[in-house]
């Protein structure tokens, strides 16, 4: 499942390709009026839809936004491979220590706890 595009409603701002850390979303048709998101590399993060000014992109049904993400340090062996994943450069820390999420950066995809082979990494929907 992946964020659809109300083809009916977008205008073609290309602002959710433009958001889309991902490359999940492209122009659909030759002029870029139209875009589609790609469901296999969706990360459903919503960022596109934050962005969306006339509401076209919604989520898939059961959808459950991520409120927050967490390393658990007791389980975090600073492998780094969150750090690897993070497109928005959100854990930070040394190799062999457990590693923290910028709070600040996180825009709460998910990617890094499905990534962790420690099952370090809480999320909070």
């Amino acid at each position: 499942m992946a964020f659809r595009i109300d083809e009916s409603v977008c205008v073609g701002c290309g602002g959710c390709a433009f958001t889309c850390l991902f490359g999940a979303i492209s122009a659909a048709n030759d002029d870029a009026s139209l875009y589609r998101i790609n469901e296999e590399v969706c990360a459903e993060c919503g960022q596109c839809a934050h962005v969306c000014p006339v509401s076209a992109i919604h989520a898939p049904e059961g959808y459950k936004k991520i409120r927050k993400v967490t390393i658990l340090p007791e389980k975090c062996k600073g492998c780094s491979l969150c750090s690897r994943v993070c497109k928005a450069n959100a854990p930070k820390g040394k190799i062999k220590e457990p590693f923290e999420i910028d709070q600040e950066k996180c825009f709460q995809c998910g990617v890094c706890a499905s990534k962790c082979k420690f099952d370090a990494i809480l999320i909070e929907y």
